[in-house]
C-alpha cells in the first residue's frame, strides 16, 4: 500500500490514473489515513458527515459526526507482562497486567459453580488480613508417660480461618498396655501460637472420671492436647491410668495457631 496521500479533490473531466488516483485515493483510502489529527485538519479541510479516518499516532479510527471527530469503539493499550495476572484499568485507554490488585468497590461476588476464593497460606504480615482458609482432616494418636494407648476411629476434622483453628471429632480407644502418667492426644493439624484450652469430653473413663470433667491444655508451640481432669479442688493431668478400652474422647473447640 502506498504511503498516505491525504485528500484529493477531483475536477470534472479529469483523467484518472489507475495507480496514483484510483488506487491511492479511492481504494486505499476509503478510510483516509493520517499521521495525526493535526495533519488531518490541515489536509482534509472541511470533512463530510460520516467520513472515516484513521490516525496513525493513536491507532484509532474516528468518524466525523457533522461537528467533530468521534472515536469508533475504544482503542486500548496493554501494558505489563504478568503471567496469569489480573487486568485493571490504568486509564481510560490502558489496561494493566497486575500481579496484585485492589478491588475498590462494595461487594465482591464469585458466582461460578464449583469455584471459590483460595487463600491457602498466603502469610501476610498484616495482622488484619485474612490470608488463609483451609478445611481438612487430621489423625489423633495417644501417648502416655509410660505404657501405650491405641486409638481407633481417630480421624477428626478441622477448619482454619486465618490463625483460628476449629477442630471436631471423636477418638476411641481400642487397646491399652498399662498406661500411666500424663496423657496426650497428638496430631493436631497446626502448632499452637499461645497456651490455650479447648474441649475434650472423655466418656466412660475409669475411676469415676465422668463426662464433662475433662478439658485439654494445648501448650504454645505444640500440636498436642493434654487432657486435664478435675479432682481434689484442682486440675489433675496424671490421668493416663484412667483410660481403658472402650473409652472415647469427643474432641471439639478452637485454638490459635502459630502461623
Amino acid at each position: 500500500m502506498p504511503a498516505p496521500a491525504g485528500f484529493k479533490t477531483f475536477v470534472a473531466g479529469a483523467v484518472l490514473s489507475a495507480t496514483s488516483d484510483v488506487q491511492v485515493f479511492l481504494m486505499d483510502q476509503v478510510c483516509t489515513v493520517w499521521n495525526d489529527a493535526s495533519a488531518r485538519t490541515s489536509g482534509l479541510g472541511s470533512p463530510a458527515e460520516g467520513q472515516i479516518s484513521y490516525l496513525k499516532d493513536t491507532d484509532s479510527v474516528e468518524v466525523y459526526d457533522g461537528s467533530s471527530w468521534t472515536a469508533v469503539g475504544v482503542s486500548f493499550t496493554w501494558t505489563g507482562s504478568t503471567a496469569n495476572g489480573l487486568a485493571t484499568y490504568g486509564s481510560s485507554t490502558t489496561v494493566v497486567a497486575e500481579s496484585t490488585a485492589t478491588y475498590d468497590g462494595t461487594t465482591l461476588e464469585l458466582t461460578q459453580s464449583g469455584g471459590g476464593l483460595k487463600m491457602d497460606g498466603l502469610a501476610s504480615s498484616n495482622a488484619n488480613t485474612l490470608d488463609d482458609y483451609e478445611e481438612g482432616t487430621f489423625s489423633v494418636a495417644f501417648t502416655a508417660s509410660s505404657g501405650t494407648i491405641t486409638a481407633a476411629a481417630n480421624t477428626c476434622t478441622y477448619v482454619k480461618i486465618g490463625r483460628l483453628v476449629l477442630i471436631g471429632g471423636e477418638v476411641g480407644v481400642s487397646a491399652i498396655s498399662s498406661p500411666t502418667g500424663t496423657l496426650n492426644l497428638t496430631g493436631l493439624p497446626f502448632t499452637a501460637g499461645i497456651n490455650c484450652y479447648t474441649g475434650t469430653t472423655a466418656k466412660y473413663l475409669a475411676s469415676a472420671v465422668t463426662e464433662g470433667t475433662v478439658i485439654s491444655d494445648i501448650p504454645s508451640g505444640q500440636s498436642r492436647m493434654n487432657p486435664l481432669s478435675w479432682g481434689g479442688g484442682d486440675w489433675y493431668e496424671q490421668i493416663a491410668d484412667k483410660v481403658d478400652t472402650g473409652t472415647y474422647f469427643m474432641v471439639f473447640g478452637s485454638y490459635y495457631a502459630n502461623a
